[in-house]
């Protein structure tokens, strides 16, 4: 079973419709208290997932998901077509075929809602529901094969023993370093991961849902569990997270970034037509750093190295606002319009600072990103009319030229950046020199 589309126009904190198609893999970020996880309860609060709706009976919900079941399962449950909706709608949950529609319940409620695992930190700690499911995974042999060469592969620190087919749970099959273990003594850390990858290619769950996979994680552990996940292939993975080490160029389009704002919570990520963007341009500028902005209040793109030093270092000092903000190297001007569509797809505000020449130089190219044409021809009035879409132009030139030459001494400009942040004084950046520095400041 795989859900191909889901739909909440009523649960919890989302009160408008919040609509995606869901992939394989579907990775949800966002602040806290956005409405994250209500979007993963919603699942199991459709699906009635071991009685939840008993619960969470007093949430009125209206939430619709579109399934495709396999061959297998359909001619296992003689299911009257292999594509159906389930639908709650009035607290009357109906499964929806093309020639026929069924009350969800008895039979129909266990066949789906037993595919679905939901892994939060009660599951992580239910030992004795994570021993019968381990029992239950021992019977499919080329599940646990592939399940053992992924553990020992990438979490060499717990290995299972070579007959751990035919030991029994409790006679530890379970290697954590040198020493013999059951799940129960493994570190939570270790756990987590055990848990997770034995549900993710349990064949009897098709469905796993994650809250933040990355607790008690080392970084490195974090990046191998997520490798893991890309290439289970068994079923759908859905997982919130707050770290930037889930994010790259594979999973870029895996990405819902979720927000709420005063009247529902929203989700948004890439469009799944790439026409709308150059999703291979946007793969070659992702890094370990800058996949740092999807999770920030507001994003600054600046040109160079030395504009990221010095307009960092300024906004540690002097910003007094209560956003995350992010300020991102684009690595020339070339490669500003990449970084604002993606900002512009993911509903991410944005301000962008620009070296002077951008007037001369590829200002069209900025422009077309932007989809709009400037009614002002001279210099002055188009650096004016660029504030109201965030582009804000140093109008002296370079940034060298917006802030005290005193503390430009040394022939390195990131280095002369570096030695302005620490040293500018309330006095200096209250002068009329930083005035264009400022005042991008102040329009976080």
């Amino acid at each position: 079973m795989k859900i191909t589309n889901f739909t909440i126009n009523l649960y919890k904190s989302i009160k408008e419709p919040l609509q995606f198609s869901p992939q394989l893999v579907n990775i949800l970020i966002g602040q806290n208290n956005c409405g994250k996880s209500n979007i993963l309860y919603a699942i199991d609060y459709l699906f009635d997932v071991r009685g939840v709706s008993n619960v969470l009976a007093y949430f009125k919900a209206d939430i619709t998901a579109e399934l495709e079941f396999t061959v297998e399962e359909k001619n296992e449950w003689s299911l009257p077509d292999i594509k159906a909706t389930l639908s709650l709608q009035n607290e009357q949950r109906k499964l929806i075929f093309p020639t026929k529609t069924i009350n969800y319940q008895g039979n129909w409620r266990n066949f789906l809602a037993k595919k679905i695992k939901h892994l939060n930190y009660e599951a992580f700690n239910d030992l004795n529901n994570l021993d019968q499911d381990w029992q239950s995974f021992l019977k499919y042999p080329k599940a646990v094969k592939l399940f053992t060469a992924n553990l020992n592969k990438h979490f060499p620190k717990i290995k299972l023993s070579n007959d751990a087919l035919e030991l029994d749970y409790n006679k530890a099959a379970i290697k954590e370093g040198k020493r013999n273990a059951t799940i129960d003594h493994l570190g939570s850390g270790f756990r987590r991961v055990f848990a997770t990858l034995l549900y993710i290619f349990h064949p009897e769950y098709e469905v796993v849902i994650i809250d933040e996979p990355e607790t008690h994680l080392h970084p490195v552990m974090v990046k191998k569990l997520l490798w893991a996940i890309q290439n289970s292939n068994f079923g759908q993975v859905f997982f919130t997270t707050h770290s930037p080490l889930f994010i790259n160029s594979i999973t870029l389009n895996q990405l819902l970034r979720v927000v709420k704002d005063d009247q529902s919570t929203r989700a948004f990520g890439l469009p799944m037509q790439k026409q709308h963007y150059s999703y291979q341009r946007l793969m070659q500028e992702l890094d370990a750093d800058n996949t740092e902005m999807l999770f920030a209040d507001t994003v600054i793109l600046v040109e160079g190295v030395s504009d990221r030093i010095l307009l960092r270092a300024l906004i540690d000092r002097f910003y007094t606002g209560d956003k995350d903000v992010k300020v991102v190297q684009t690595h020339g001007k070339g490669n500003v319009g990449v970084y604002i569509d993606l900002l512009k797809f993911f509903k991410i505000n944005y301000l962008v600072l620009l070296d002077k020449d951008i007037l001369t130089y590829q200002l069209d190219t900025v422009l077309r990103h932007l989809e709009i044409n400037l009614k002002s021809r001279g210099l002055n009035q188009m650096i004016t009319e660029l504030k109201q879409y965030h582009i804000f132009v140093l109008p002296n030139g370079a940034i060298e030229s917006h802030y005290p030459k005193k503390y430009q001494t040394n022939d390195s400009k990131p280095l002369n950046a570096i030695n302005a942040g620490s040293l500018i004084t309330d006095y200096d950046f209250a002068s009329n020199t930083m005035a264009p520095l400022r005042e991008i400041i102040n329009n976080i």
